[in-house]
Protein backbone atom coordinates (compact mmCIF):
# COMPACT_ATOMS: atom_id res chain seq x y z
CA UNK A 1 0.00 0.00 0.00
CA UNK A 2 1.17 3.49 -0.79
CA UNK A 3 0.76 5.98 2.03
CA UNK A 4 -0.21 9.59 1.45
CA UNK A 5 -1.55 12.51 3.45
CA UNK A 6 -4.25 15.06 2.81
CA UNK A 7 -4.92 18.21 4.79
CA UNK A 8 -8.19 18.15 6.70
CA UNK A 9 -10.29 21.27 6.26
CA UNK A 10 -13.05 22.22 8.66
CA UNK A 11 -16.44 20.91 7.48
CA UNK A 12 -14.84 19.57 4.32
CA UNK A 13 -17.36 16.74 3.95
CA UNK A 14 -20.23 19.13 4.59
CA UNK A 15 -19.07 21.54 1.94
CA UNK A 16 -18.54 18.75 -0.58
CA UNK A 17 -22.03 17.39 -0.06
CA UNK A 18 -23.60 20.83 -0.52
CA UNK A 19 -21.66 21.50 -3.70
CA UNK A 20 -22.61 18.12 -5.13
CA UNK A 21 -20.54 16.75 -7.99
CA UNK A 22 -20.40 13.44 -9.78
CA UNK A 23 -18.91 10.70 -7.61
CA UNK A 24 -16.11 8.50 -8.91
CA UNK A 25 -17.80 5.34 -7.62
CA UNK A 26 -21.28 6.08 -9.00
CA UNK A 27 -22.96 4.81 -12.19
CA UNK A 28 -23.47 8.45 -13.17
CA UNK A 29 -19.80 8.97 -14.01
CA UNK A 30 -19.84 6.10 -16.50
CA UNK A 31 -23.05 7.40 -18.03
CA UNK A 32 -21.36 10.80 -18.37
CA UNK A 33 -18.43 9.09 -20.13
CA UNK A 34 -20.85 7.50 -22.60
CA UNK A 35 -22.49 10.88 -23.21
CA UNK A 36 -19.16 12.62 -23.83
CA UNK A 37 -17.95 9.87 -26.13
CA UNK A 38 -21.09 10.02 -28.26
CA UNK A 39 -20.95 13.81 -28.53
CA UNK A 40 -17.25 14.17 -29.27
CA UNK A 41 -15.86 11.12 -31.08
CA UNK A 42 -17.37 10.27 -34.45
CA UNK A 43 -16.83 6.47 -34.81
CA UNK A 44 -16.07 6.92 -38.51
CA UNK A 45 -13.02 9.02 -37.55
CA UNK A 46 -12.04 7.87 -34.06
CA UNK A 47 -11.75 4.56 -32.27
CA UNK A 48 -12.00 4.83 -28.48
CA UNK A 49 -9.72 2.27 -26.84
CA UNK A 50 -9.60 3.54 -23.25
CA UNK A 51 -11.53 5.71 -20.85
CA UNK A 52 -10.56 6.66 -17.31
CA UNK A 53 -11.73 9.06 -14.64
CA UNK A 54 -10.08 10.51 -11.57
CA UNK A 55 -10.83 12.10 -8.24
CA UNK A 56 -9.87 15.74 -7.79
CA UNK A 57 -6.83 16.84 -5.84
CA UNK A 58 -6.30 19.61 -3.25
CA UNK A 59 -9.57 20.34 -1.41
CA UNK A 60 -11.38 17.63 -3.41
CA UNK A 61 -8.95 14.89 -2.41
CA UNK A 62 -10.69 12.00 -0.62
CA UNK A 63 -14.15 13.42 -1.44
CA UNK A 64 -14.64 11.00 -4.33
CA UNK A 65 -15.68 13.84 -6.64
CA UNK A 66 -14.75 13.36 -10.29
CA UNK A 67 -12.29 15.93 -11.62
CA UNK A 68 -11.94 14.66 -15.20
CA UNK A 69 -12.85 11.95 -17.68
CA UNK A 70 -10.16 11.11 -20.23
CA UNK A 71 -10.33 9.19 -23.49
CA UNK A 72 -7.58 7.53 -25.51
CA UNK A 73 -8.52 7.29 -29.18
CA UNK A 74 -6.95 6.03 -32.40
CA UNK A 75 -7.49 7.90 -35.67
CA UNK A 76 -7.89 6.28 -39.09
CA UNK A 77 -4.14 6.45 -39.65
CA UNK A 78 -3.46 4.48 -36.47
CA UNK A 79 -2.15 7.47 -34.52
CA UNK A 80 -3.02 7.69 -30.82
CA UNK A 81 -4.52 10.75 -29.13
CA UNK A 82 -5.92 11.66 -25.74
CA UNK A 83 -8.45 14.22 -24.60
CA UNK A 84 -9.85 15.07 -21.19
CA UNK A 85 -13.13 16.64 -20.14
CA UNK A 86 -13.00 18.69 -16.94
CA UNK A 87 -15.85 18.60 -14.43
CA UNK A 88 -15.15 22.05 -12.95
CA UNK A 89 -15.57 23.70 -16.35
CA UNK A 90 -18.87 22.01 -17.12
CA UNK A 91 -17.15 19.11 -18.92
CA UNK A 92 -15.35 21.32 -21.42
CA UNK A 93 -12.67 19.53 -23.43
CA UNK A 94 -8.94 20.08 -23.17
CA UNK A 95 -6.88 20.21 -26.36
CA UNK A 96 -6.68 16.97 -28.29
CA UNK A 97 -3.09 15.81 -27.71
CA UNK A 98 -1.13 13.21 -29.60
CA UNK A 99 0.36 10.75 -27.19
CA UNK A 100 2.98 8.05 -27.17
CA UNK A 101 0.64 5.15 -26.61
CA UNK A 102 1.72 2.36 -24.28
CA UNK A 103 1.85 -0.98 -26.07
CA UNK A 104 -0.78 -3.34 -24.79
CA UNK A 105 -0.04 -6.95 -23.97
CA UNK A 106 -2.73 -8.29 -26.31
CA UNK A 107 -1.79 -6.49 -29.52
CA UNK A 108 1.42 -5.25 -31.15
CA UNK A 109 -0.01 -2.30 -33.07
CA UNK A 110 -2.53 0.32 -31.86
CA UNK A 111 -4.30 -0.08 -35.23
CA UNK A 112 -5.26 -3.56 -34.05
CA UNK A 113 -6.78 -2.40 -30.75
CA UNK A 114 -10.52 -3.15 -30.70
CA UNK A 115 -12.91 -0.27 -30.13
CA UNK A 116 -14.22 0.17 -26.60
CA UNK A 117 -17.98 -0.14 -27.10
CA UNK A 118 -19.17 1.90 -24.15
CA UNK A 119 -22.86 1.54 -25.01
CA UNK A 120 -22.59 -2.22 -24.54
CA UNK A 121 -21.22 -1.92 -20.99
CA UNK A 122 -23.85 -1.90 -18.25
CA UNK A 123 -23.04 0.73 -15.58
CA UNK A 124 -24.04 -1.81 -12.91
CA UNK A 125 -21.03 -3.89 -14.01
CA UNK A 126 -18.77 -0.99 -13.04
CA UNK A 127 -20.57 -0.65 -9.71
CA UNK A 128 -20.11 -4.37 -9.01
CA UNK A 129 -16.38 -4.20 -9.76
CA UNK A 130 -16.01 -1.32 -7.31
CA UNK A 131 -18.01 -3.13 -4.62
CA UNK A 132 -15.93 -6.30 -5.15
CA UNK A 133 -12.79 -4.19 -4.72
CA UNK A 134 -14.13 -2.70 -1.49
CA UNK A 135 -14.77 -6.22 -0.19
CA UNK A 136 -11.04 -6.96 -0.56
CA UNK A 137 -9.93 -4.06 1.65
CA UNK A 138 -7.71 -5.56 4.38
CA UNK A 139 -9.11 -5.87 7.88
CA UNK A 140 -8.45 -2.79 9.98
CA UNK A 141 -8.85 -0.38 7.05
CA UNK A 142 -11.94 1.32 5.68
CA UNK A 143 -12.93 2.80 2.35
CA UNK A 144 -12.56 6.53 1.83
CA UNK A 145 -12.86 7.17 -1.91
CA UNK A 146 -12.27 5.82 -5.41
CA UNK A 147 -9.17 7.59 -6.72
CA UNK A 148 -9.28 6.41 -10.34
CA UNK A 149 -10.88 3.88 -12.65
CA UNK A 150 -9.72 2.75 -16.11
CA UNK A 151 -11.23 0.57 -18.83
CA UNK A 152 -9.28 -0.43 -21.94
CA UNK A 153 -9.37 -2.95 -24.78
CA UNK A 154 -5.69 -3.75 -25.26
CA UNK A 155 -4.44 -5.20 -21.95
CA UNK A 156 -5.17 -8.49 -20.20
CA UNK A 157 -6.25 -6.29 -17.30
CA UNK A 158 -9.47 -5.03 -18.85
CA UNK A 159 -10.01 -2.65 -15.95
CA UNK A 160 -7.84 -1.18 -13.19
CA UNK A 161 -8.79 0.95 -10.22
CA UNK A 162 -7.32 2.52 -7.10
CA UNK A 163 -9.15 2.91 -3.79
CA UNK A 164 -8.12 5.31 -1.04
CA UNK A 165 -8.47 3.79 2.42
CA UNK A 166 -7.67 4.85 5.97
CA UNK A 167 -6.52 2.76 8.92
CA UNK A 168 -9.21 2.55 11.57
CA UNK A 169 -8.31 4.61 14.62
CA UNK A 170 -5.32 6.19 12.88
CA UNK A 171 -7.07 8.34 10.29
CA UNK A 172 -5.43 11.64 11.21
CA UNK A 173 -2.19 13.07 12.53
CA UNK A 174 -1.54 16.55 13.89
CA UNK A 175 1.76 18.36 13.51
CA UNK A 176 2.46 22.02 14.31
CA UNK A 177 -1.24 22.68 14.66
CA UNK A 178 -2.10 21.21 11.27
CA UNK A 179 -4.25 18.10 11.02
CA UNK A 180 -3.91 15.76 8.05
CA UNK A 181 -5.66 12.57 7.00
CA UNK A 182 -3.33 9.60 6.53
CA UNK A 183 -4.59 7.42 3.70
CA UNK A 184 -3.32 4.52 1.63
CA UNK A 185 -3.78 3.60 -2.02
CA UNK A 186 -4.92 0.08 -2.89
CA UNK A 187 -4.48 -0.87 -6.54
CA UNK A 188 -6.64 -3.50 -8.22
CA UNK A 189 -6.83 -5.22 -11.59
CA UNK A 190 -9.89 -6.76 -13.23
CA UNK A 191 -9.72 -9.46 -15.89
CA UNK A 192 -12.08 -9.98 -18.85
CA UNK A 193 -14.37 -12.11 -16.68
CA UNK A 194 -14.80 -9.36 -14.09
CA UNK A 195 -12.62 -11.01 -11.43
CA UNK A 196 -11.12 -8.35 -9.16
CA UNK A 197 -7.60 -8.84 -7.76
CA UNK A 198 -5.87 -6.69 -5.13
CA UNK A 199 -2.39 -6.02 -6.53
CA UNK A 200 -0.75 -4.23 -3.61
Amino acid sequence: MLAAMAAVMASCGDVASKLGGTKTDSPEVFNKAKELAKANFDPSKWKIVEVDWNEGGASDELTGKVSSIRFYVIDNDGKAWQQSFIAQTGWKATDLDDTSFATGDKYDDPKEYPALELDKIDPTKITKVIEDAKALIPKGYKYKSLDNFEINTYDSEAMTLTLNVVEEGKETVTNAGRTSTVFYELKYSVDDNGKVTLKD
